[in-house]
């Protein structure tokens, strides 16, 4: 369902104002809602690499903006807000994400949505990830499948573990260590430099897990 244009200069405005710098969360179980900005950390690289996006274009593979994990949780750039799938009601916000819903990660700083489709990655020549849309409307390749860590959940809980599938290509969201952007592999005037490389990946093991460690959290 489409949202108006204005909605994204408006998300964008509100959560960099009143989100400047993300307050940690209270680890006390309670649920990541529709609506709210979040950082995503990766667990695999020791929860220091954020989930981010920033207005520059890949130089390889389809040539659309960049997503990467960058190593400082103070950026802006880091944060997503987490709605519902393409062509679904609109999920209310403060509603909790419940465990296999489908969503989208739009990106309040250059209205993209959080993207993948069948293109190689640069560095681990897997899927490639990236931001996508116009005015944070895009297309099914947007959409996401959030998969608990925890089986037996029934929502997503902030600073529990889970993975990220992709919709149309049933891959999952990854990064590691082991795939770094450097001045070998990016050059010297480097964008991205020492961020590791956002892709997709064939199944769920420990280098798709991801938490929700900060966040501005909307409630009803």
């Amino acid at each position: 369902m489409k949202r108006p244009t204005a909605l994204a200069s408006l998300l964008s405005l509100s959560l960099l104002s009143a989100g400047a710098s993300a307050s940690d969360i209270d680890h006390d179980g309670k649920a990541v809602t529709c609506g709210s900005a979040i950082k995503l950390t990766h667990v695999e690289s020791g929860g220091n690499y954020y989930l981010n996006s920033e207005s520059a274009k890949m130089g390889s593979g389809s040539g659309q903006q960049i997503v990467s994990l960058h190593p400082k949780k103070n950026k802006s750039s880091s944060l997503w807000v987490i709605r519902e799938a393409n062509n679904d009601e609109i999920c209310p916000p403060g509603e909790p994400i419940k465990c296999g819903q489908q969503v989208r990660l739009s990106h309040p700083d250059t209205e993209k949505n959080l993207h993948s489709h069948l293109v190689r990655s640069p560095l681990s020549r897997q899927q490639e990830v990236s931001g996508f849309g116009e005015s944070m409307e895009g297309d099914t390749g947007d959409d996401w499948i959030l998969v608990c860590g925890n089986s037996s959940d029934k929502v997503l809980e902030r600073a529990k573990k889970f993975h990220l599938q992709h919709v149309d290509t049933r891959r999952y969201l990854a990064a590691s260590s082991e795939y770094k952007f450097n001045q070998q592999n990016c050059g010297g005037g480097c964008p991205i430099m020492n961020h590791l490389e956002a892709h997709c990946r064939s199944s769920a093991d420990k280098y798709t897990e991801f938490k929700v460690e900060l966040g501005v959290h909307l409630s009803k």
